[in-house]
């Protein structure tokens, strides 16, 4: 959904053109709610950047997304006003001290720690404090009318996670792994191989017997022959060289590798620790499905509940010649989401920039 996505936005903006603050044609009205022409062409301008900027995205979808950016800049603007424009109609308000909060929040989420900083940031962004803030305002808007009348709608019983768990058991298959350490005979000691060999079977025979890898490899790091131990952390099948993952894989916990030729020198591995392939309990994944099953009923919900605000509102468009169109249905895009993985998805519309948009004295009275 895209609304969703206005609330992961950043709320640091590159300026625009210009020529784009000049025209306050209204192209979209909904009740007592406006967007303009400057509101559209400042959104669509920083999304071309994002997609143009955006390397993980494949060249097709790339050109696709560009090519129906205006429908898509609409629809995001749409649907944003119909949220906005409920939370005028109950009342919902933000104070002072929820954007006192909201700005520290964003500020530390963007690794911002001074006010020179931050002022220098908002200054890249072509913003001023008060156009920050007015931005913020209107994301925490959405987010408490959300918490009033979309997230009541969602309900999770336990009865309907265990059956998701028994019918995706295939998701919480963990496969056998290993806890590795590892050291390294190294080449470049000077030492003839058959010397080096000979001192990984020493280290080997030693940690077999019960000795710290670390305490017994640590005189053959002081003579530079070996290097310190590393630890690999958990591995699965496919996360070593064939070589290595050969020599240790039907090793048990506290085995010692034989020593393998690789990159640098003698490899000997060390199992730590070993786990089977098992399948999680239910307790152990109970809100990672959650939080899935959340997120799922969380679309659907949004989805229904925008129709529903479409159907009981006054609409007045009147979008530019690229966006024709756009209302054809409030449906879920996967565009948005593509660019969310590769970038981040843009702040929503500045409302001090309404303010300068005369509506048409001819429009019906608001309903």
């Amino acid at each position: 959904m895209r609304i969703l996505s206005v609330l992961l936005g950043a709320f640091f903006l590159l300026p625009l053109p210009s020529a784009a603050q000049e025209d306050y044609a209204v192209v979209l009205r909904v009740n007592d709610r406006i967007a303009t022409t400057w509101d559209y062409h400042r959104r669509r301008a920083e999304r071309i950047r994002m997609i143009q900027d955006a390397e993980s995205l494949p060249t097709e979808r790339r050109q696709r997304m560009l090519a129906n950016i205006g429908v898509s800049i609409m629809d995001e603007i749409f649907e944003e006003l119909l949220m906005l424009s409920r939370a005028d109609q109950l009342g919902i308000r933000v104070t002072e001290a929820d954007l006192d909060r909201a700005v520290g929040t964003s500020r530390a989420n963007a690794g911002i720690e001074t006010e020179e900083q931050f002022e220098q940031a908002l200054l890249a962004s072509g913003l001023t404090l008060d156009q920050f803030r007015s931005n913020l305002s209107r994301t925490l808007l959405v987010q408490k009318l959300m918490s009033e009348e979309v997230h009541p709608r969602i309900t999770l019983e336990e009865e309907d996670l265990r059956r998701y768990y028994q019918n995706h058991s295939e998701d919480f298959q963990e496969p056998e792994r290993l806890h590795l350490e590892e050291v390294v005979l190294l080449t470049g000691s000077g030492l003839s191989d058959e010397e080096l060999q000979q001192r990984a079977e020493d280290i080997r025979e030693q940690v077999q017997a019960g000795g710290s890898l670390g305490e017994v490899v640590q005189p053959h790091v002081e003579q530079q022959v070996s290097s310190n131990v590393v630890d690999l952390g958990w591995v699965e099948i496919g996360d070593l060289n064939p070589e290595l993952e050969q020599a240790v894989w039907e090793l048990q916990a506290g085995d010692v590798s034989e020593a393998v030729t690789g990159r640098g020198g003698l490899h000997i591995l060390v199992v730590a620790e070993r786990e089977e392939a098992r399948l999680l309990s239910f307790a152990e994944v109970e809100q990672q499905i959650r939080a899935t099953e959340g997120e799922r009923l969380l679309g659907f919900e949004m989805q229904r509940y925008l129709e529903e605000l479409e159907a009981a509102a006054y609409v007045k468009v009147n979008p530019p010649p690229e966006a024709a169109g756009f209302r054809a249905s409030l449906q879920m895009t996967s565009d948005t989401d593509d660019l969310e993985e590769a970038l981040t998805a843009p702040l929503i519309t500045d409302p001090a920039i309404e303010a300068a948009a005369e509506v048409d004295p001819d429009d019906p009275p608001i309903e």
